[in-house]
């Protein structure tokens, strides 16, 4: 499905500028998008982590307000665990301190000694959090308050004692009439329960409160001034810990817990801190994905505006080239890549297509050249003709047939040459090369002898006129020895593999090594030189007109042969 949209939606879409837009704005769509999962997964992070926190130091502190209502337990149990402790718990009441250390030296009988006092500076010892122990006996009106600054103690009156701060209370009960004779009230330092908080990750604006079963403040970490507002305090009244009025859950997300001994535990965190943090993290996620679309949309304008301006020059040179400016050329970038490439590629094929004019023009040229050459020597051909043949008969006439033949074979030779075709078949190369052969043993019947060969495969080949006879004069002029009585030529026409080949065989006076050295370089030389430096017919004509022939699918070979004269071998493709 998205697929077929992505091809219907790009169909005749192929601007390069029109690209750059749809691919950029999909690059913002996906920013958008990720944007806003991030958004998403920020916002439901940041509820998790208040919901965590509140959660997390609400245990946290439950668990050391237990800690330490055991400890208090536990220091109530000491008090009270046998009748003499009982006694001298109520003594410490009753007498002064002198009469009191008195009494309870008198009570010492070998065994270990107990002294109220001994055992408050132990327990004020081993709990460094405690602040202060209140001590309270149901038989007197005063209670005795301990600190770590005065351990034996100062007498007030009981009816102002005030339990503030975070205190823990356990009653005092005497074992053998499971009565009870008295209390402790226990003050500790928050300070355990605020490490806690303050390593929590919503320590800033997380609260704490430690309530009473009446609803009053015993402990508050980090209230605000509404949490600390008299108003506020008289509203919080109900049973079940749900003290909490209707306001306070409108402002705060929150957490509650039961505790033993009729309180109640409470967990804060302002909405506004919360969803001021939300705001913050995405104001930082829609600013950042702004800037993210921003810098997408000029980066791409930055990166593709020398590309752009490349394919504008490229297009500006194909309208010239296509105007007729022939000359013109492509700019070729300094930097490497397909720009670069495809700028070079169309120069180098507009050069090859200039080239390619060239020679044709050139070939025309000639062509035109050779027809008027033609035309010239075609003046009044029938009189030529008639005369040549009077001449053949004249000779029948009087017995000559050996000259009534060489006529003859002189006057084919005329008429091929004049003829206005350009390609003849292969075997009509070889009838009128043959024709000329035949001319030149007339001339040296005993020095000279010659023969033609040419198989069927490769009689009806189509190739440029006159690609054989040249050879064959370079032969009679240059290379026919008179001194000797064995001057031979052989012309043949074969078919090998796909390619026909053709060869000129002679035991000429041959050639040099220099003199070949230098007629190879010459025919290495390209199809131009080869046309402008070939105005007569011979070698370097025929290799030109056979590469044009067929379109470079042909090669030339001269070399010296077994019989220390030449040889010129040429191949090209049948098919």
């Amino acid at each position: 499905m998205m697929k077929k949209f992505v091809k219907r939606f790009f169909k005749h879409q192929y601007n390069l500028h029109r690209i750059m837009y749809v691919y950029t704005r999909i690059l913002m769509a996906t920013v958008t998008v990720v944007s806003l999962i991030l958004l998403g997964v920020a916002v439901s992070n940041i509820k998790f982590q208040s919901n965590q926190s509140l959660l997390i130091g609400l245990y946290n502190s439950a668990d050391i307000m237990s800690d330490q209502q055991a400890e208090v337990n536990k220091f109530a149990r000491d008090l009270s665990d046998d009748p003499s402790r009982v006694r001298n718990y109520r003594d410490f009441f009753s007498l002064n301190s002198e009469d009191y250390l008195n009494k309870s030296q008198d009570d010492f009988s070998g065994q270990t000694f107990y002294y109220l006092p001994t055992v408050m500076y132990d327990f004020f010892d081993q709990n460094s959090s405690l602040r202060k122990v209140t001590l309270n006996e149901n038989s007197s009106k005063d209670s005795m308050v301990i600190t770590p600054d005065n351990i034996g103690g100062e007498r007030i009156k009981a009816n102002n004692v005030r339990a503030e701060g975070l205190y823990y209370t356990a009653p005092l009960v005497d074992k053998t009439s499971l009565t009870n004779f008295g209390s402790v009230l226990v003050n500790f330092s928050p300070q355990r329960i605020t490490q806690r908080f303050d390593r929590l990750s919503f320590s800033k604006g997380l609260q704490f409160l430690v309530l009473s079963d009446t609803g009053q403040i015993q402990y508050g970490y980090n209230l605000d001034n509404r949490m600390r507002s008299r108003k506020l305090k008289n509203a919080w009244i109900g049973q079940n810990y749900q003290f909490i009025s209707k306001d306070l859950r409108q402002n705060y997300f929150i957490k509650g817990l039961n505790m033993t001994g009729n309180r109640y535990i409470y967990t804060l965190i302002p909405k506004r801190d919360v969803y001021l943090k939300m705001f913050i993290w995405s104001s930082m996620i829609i600013v950042l994905a702004i800037a993210i679309e921003l810098f997408l949309k000029w980066s791409f304008r930055w990166v593709f505006k020398y590309y752009n301006q490349e394919l504008l020059w490229m297009t500006d040179s194909m309208t010239a080239i296509s105007n007729g400016e022939i000359d013109a050329r492509l700019h070729v970038p300094r930097q490497a890549g397909e720009i670069r490439t495809l700028a070079e590629g169309i120069n180098t094929m507009l050069d090859a297509i200039d080239k390619y004019v060239l020679q044709i023009y050139q070939l025309k040229l000639a062509q035109k050249d050779a027809n008027l050459n033609a035309l010239q020597s075609q003046i009044n051909p029938h009189f030529l003709y008639n005369t040549l043949e009077y001449i053949r008969m004249y000779a029948l006439n009087e017995g000559k047939d050996e000259l009534a033949e060489v006529v003859f074979n002189f006057g084919s030779l005329m008429r091929n040459n004049i003829s206005q075709e350009t390609n003849v078949p292969l075997e009509q190369e070889f009838d009128f090369a043959e024709k000329y052969s035949y001319l030149y043993q007339m001339r040296y019947p005993d020095q000279v002898s010659y023969q033609y060969s040419i198989t069927n495969e490769v009689r009806k080949v189509v190739v440029p006129k006159f690609i054989i006879q040249p050879l064959v004069e370079n032969y009679f002029k240059y290379g026919l020895d008179l001194t000797k009585i064995d001057n031979a030529i052989h012309v043949s026409a074969f078919e090998e593999g796909d390619n026909c080949v053709i060869k000129v065989e002679d035991n000429g006076k041959g050639m040099s090594e220099k003199e070949l050295e230098q007629l190879k370089t010459h025919l290495d030389s390209d199809i131009d030189a080869l046309i402008k430096n070939s105005k007569s017919v011979g070698i370097a004509n025929i290799q030109a007109r056979m590469q044009l022939r067929f379109n470079g699918n042909f090669d030339l070979n001269i070399y010296r042969n077994k019989y220390h004269g030449i040889t010129i071998q040429m191949s090209f493709k049948l098919r």
